[in-house]
């Protein structure tokens, strides 16, 4: 029943502590996620592994642990009884074996930690092969992936070793600390019985009951890598569970604006990103985004344009200026609400392994969409004729990522998802610039539909796409240098002239 209650309380634990991992890691900002330490592959393998470690030291293992300790405990009182003198002889050899576990649960976590850090490298060359398995075979790059993997292991199996002969040498300190105080009581015992102070029985009474807690020592020692590991994975886990995000994900305080027409004005906006501190993106950025109207941002590669996207959806706090949303500062408002009313569509699309039908769903999650909802969408995203036509249709499996989709499909179906939740503003991040003629024309189109009666701010490298929109910006190192409608910017003939003809 002890065996069972323990082994119960630690799997709980082991499954608490994964969905709290999991949980914090989401609500996480987008700078802890920038870090380089923080790669899907090194987050996944803590995720897997970590919780799995910290079990090593409850459970059974609390059990076992309480019990040899009573079992030294109560060995010791009754050696007293039989010898006190004797006794204290053989407790005089004890803080040895202490200092001996203690240096070995030093060592080992050492090495514990290089482990964890070989192992988060090694799931990240896995995720990321894996998840790009088309890529890595249309390089021919299996076999130096495959290497690289197996490098990594050979550095867990050499830490291995290691490990073993640390554990093999002080374990055998220990043990040999053990036998020395054996003999010292057999010497020191043997004179007390010729001096009479003692019987033969007694001395025996006492040498069982040393060994009786010896043993429970012993079993203790041979916990200790599953205890260094435990502290390694403690020390990760309760960092990652003290740390505060800057923006938190998930949180819900702030304002929600009852009337929200959707102008935005960015005011002086400043900023660089955490980890790349020495390139400042944007320097004195200003822009008053009208409500119901298209703005577009053109601009060479690197010159920020995607990064106001960024600020836009909050992903980071701009490090100088302002970004007021109908007068409201934007980190006042409501997180989730202030997501809510954006719609976002990408370059590159990311759909999730599951159906048609759930991933223009997850566009809106705060409710429970109809399936006239996401018809009705995927009409507007000019979809809806393809899907109609698929064997399974709306309850198609697309894939891992949309795999089983051409661009355009992907694209329309990320419109359709943006627009499930009737967002008051449309932010396109180059939403064409991937696909060819035919299905840029089609996902134009949805794209034209979708925006009317929206806030839109769209990035694009074809001018052609954004001939027609209110507000053209030009965007050169980090501020708008030219503003106005494709024929002014032309006539012009500044940086928007140049771009046109450079196109051509």
């Amino acid at each position: 029943m002890e065996s069972l209650l323990f082994a119960i309380s630690g799997e709980s634990l082991t499954q608490r502590l994964r969905a709290k991992i999991f949980r914090t890691l989401l609500q996480q900002d987008i700078v802890y996620f920038d870090q380089p330490e923080n790669n899907t592959g090194a987050l996944c393998t803590r995720l897997a592994t970590e919780a799995s470690d910290v079990q090593g030291a409850t459970g059974v293992r609390i059990g076992t642990m309480l019990q040899n300790i009573s079992n030294l405990g109560v060995g010791i009182i009754l050696a007293f009884i039989y010898g006190w003198s004797l006794t204290l002889i053989m407790l005089a050899f004890v803080p040895f074996m202490i200092l001996a576990g203690f240096l070995q649960t030093y060592l080992l976590t050492g090495i514990a930690d290089k482990d964890k850090k070989v192992l988060e490298e090694a799931g990240k060359i896995a995720v990321e092969s894996i998840s790009n398995i088309r890529t890595v075979a249309q390089l021919t790059k299996e076999q130096y992936f495959g290497d690289e993997y197996c490098k990594k292991l050979d550095v867990c199996f050499k830490n291995s070793i290691t490990r073993a002969h640390v554990f093999g040498l002080l374990f055998g300190f220990t043990d040999a600390i053990m036998f020395f105080g054996i003999a010292a009581l057999f010497s020191f015992g043997a004179w007390r019985v010729q001096q009479g102070a003692m019987t033969f029985e007694n001395v025996m009474l006492i040498l069982n009951c040393i060994l009786f807690g010896a043993m429970a020592v012993g079993q203790t020692a041979s916990l200790a890598p599953d205890y260094s590991k435990a502290i390694s994975s403690s020390k990760n886990i309760l960092s990652l569970f003290q740390r505060i995000p800057v923006i938190d994900n998930s949180s819900t305080a702030g304002n929600e604006l009852a009337t929200f027409d959707g102008q935005i004005d960015l005011v002086d906006l400043e900023f660089h990103y955490p980890n790349r501190p020495e390139v400042q993106v944007l320097k004195k950025f200003n822009l008053t985004i009208e409500p119901n109207r298209q703005t577009a941002l053109v601009g060479s590669s690197g010159c920020g344009k995607s990064t106001i996207i960024q600020l836009l959806e909050h992903f980071y706090d701009p490090t100088g200026g302002r970004i007021l949303v109908n007068q409201n500062e934007l980190p006042s408002l409501n997180l989730q609400w202030w997501r809510s009313q954006i719609g976002f569509v990408s370059q590159e699309p990311v759909l999730f392994d599951a159906t048609i039908t759930e991933n223009i769903a997850y566009g809106d999650t705060a409710r429970e969409v109809s399936m006239e909802e996401i018809q009705q969408a995927a009409k507007n995203a000019n979809i809806d004729d393809f899907i109609q036509n698929l064997p399974q249709r709306y309850e198609t499996n697309i894939g891992s990522r949309g795999t089983q989709l051409s661009g355009g499909q992907k694209q329309r179906i990320a419109i359709a998802r943006a627009l499930i939740r009737n967002p008051k503003v449309l932010l396109l991040d180059e939403a064409t610039s991937a696909l060819d003629t035919e299905n840029e024309r089609i996902v134009q189109e949805a794209l034209d539909q979708a925006s009317k009666g929206r806030t839109t701010v769209v990035i694009a490298h074809r001018l052609s796409t954004i001939q027609n929109s209110d507000r053209i910006c030009v965007v050169h190192r980090g501020r708008i240098v030219e503003s106005g409608k494709h024929d002014e910017l032309l006539a012009r003939k500044g940086h928007y002239y140049r771009l046109a003809q450079s196109k051509n």
